[in-house]
């Protein structure tokens, strides 16, 4: 159990955009030379809008009732929190965008942005492996890079598979999801992030 939950927590879905701009910044691409400060800045918009932003609003809701506790694993208390990550994350795609030489950085956050709405819509019926849909968004940015800018990704392929299998195992060992839930939450992920990658 203590294993899942920090497998779990090491590929939480909003660890992945950080993971991704690791990812982009070390693609064997043009992206690889860009200026220090350039992708330090980016790596605090994106922290700021992926992850500090929406924890700080956990206690608020928390305290308004609105969620039962801070792993939102209740269906219907997931809206509002991914209501709230929806915006946090497009203020963070509107200021990437004001760095057009790092675009594929924007492009990932747009695209992230669009698996939020998707998952916010599933969520109002239906439950779905928010952390599988992290991974599998990530695995398809790892296939949108190769063919994109013919890089080679081999460790990050390697190393983003073992996770996603550990993941699956370790959110079906806590009976957090039925394999139902998994699978379709890899799914989406890979395929949202995938083709909106390839499409922008």
């Amino acid at each position: 159990m203590k294993v899942s939950r920090i497998i779990s927590g090491i590929a939480h879905p909003m660890l992945m955009p950080l993971y991704s701009v690791f990812v982009i910044f070390h693609s064997g691409t043009y992206l690889d030379y860009s200026p220090l400060p350039l992708i330090r800045v980016i790596y605090l918009i994106v922290a700021i809008s992926t992850i500090f932003l929406p924890l700080s609003l956990l206690p608020l809701l928390k305290s308004q009732k609105l969620i039962s506790d801070y792993g939102i694993e209740n269906r219907r208390e997931r809206v509002v929190p991914l209501v709230f990550a929806i915006l946090f994350y497009s203020l963070g795609a509107y200021l990437l965008l004001k760095f057009p030489i790092i675009r594929p950085v924007a492009n990932i956050q747009i695209a992230a942005v669009i698996s939020i709405v998707m998952i916010a819509a599933i969520s109002l019926k239906w439950k779905i492996s928010i952390h599988m849909v992290g991974i599998g968004g990530f695995i398809g940015l790892l296939f949108a890079l190769s063919i994109l800018y013919s890089s080679s990704l081999k460790i990050f392929f390697i190393v983003g598979i073992l996770i996603a299998g550990l993941l699956a195992f370790s959110r079906l060992k806590l009976n957090l999801h039925s394999p139902l839930q998994v699978y379709a939450g890899f799914v989406l992920g890979f395929i949202t992030i995938f083709s909106s990658l390839l499409l922008f």
